[in-house]
């Protein structure tokens, strides 16, 4: 019940965006009692927190990071980052609206990302470059969600997927250059 908790919670968020999501919906739409959802979750944060968890739960099986080829899997996990905010517009809104640290798997991706940025680009400054790498997917990919609406086409996903490897390419050179 729990599992499914979480999907229709995903699924009215996608639809409605997280600001119109609340525990009285999701009860309507799975045919509770609004208090049933809290013998599963302590309240709506526990909740959202649950829903964060299981987006990266998949982004995170969806990625391999290998000391092999640093660059290509920088590039790697960030266009599979760009694609999750595609997949999920209405939680990820609410996470470039909101803090990240209450979220052990953001955590964890920034932590990742940050050690691959020291080891391409050693004379930059990390966090910087992660901030403006961050933001870049962010201010992309709420873009592109905010035009796509309805019109989920896969040809339009994967143009604005090429267009999006080549401004991140470009991006990343930058930092070469530092």
């Amino acid at each position: 019940m729990k599992q499914k908790i979480i999907l229709t919670a995903l699924k009215i968020c996608e639809k409605e965006g997280y600001e119109s999501f609340s525990m009285r919906k999701l009860a309507t739409k799975l045919d509770l009692d609004p208090m049933a959802i809290y013998h599963y979750f302590e309240n709506k944060e526990a909740l959202t927190k649950a829903m964060v968890e299981q987006i990266f739960k998949r982004f995170e099986k969806e990625i391999t990071i290998s000391e092999k080829n640093p660059n290509a899997n920088l590039k790697n996990i960030l266009v599979e980052y760009w694609a999750l905010f595609i997949e999920y517009p209405g939680m990820s809104f609410f996470l470039i609206k909101n803090s990240y640290d209450g979220f052990p798997s953001v955590i964890s991706l920034n932590q990742t990302l940050q050690m691959l940025i020291k080891k391409i680009y050693p004379a930059v400054d990390d966090i910087k470059a992660l901030n403006i790498i961050i933001d870049f997917i962010h201010g992309n990919a709420f873009a592109f969600s905010t035009l796509l609406k309805g019109k989920t086409k896969e040809a339009t996903i994967d143009s604005n997927k090429r267009e999006f490897e080549s401004s991140l390419s470009y991006l990343l050179d930058l930092f070469k250059d530092s």
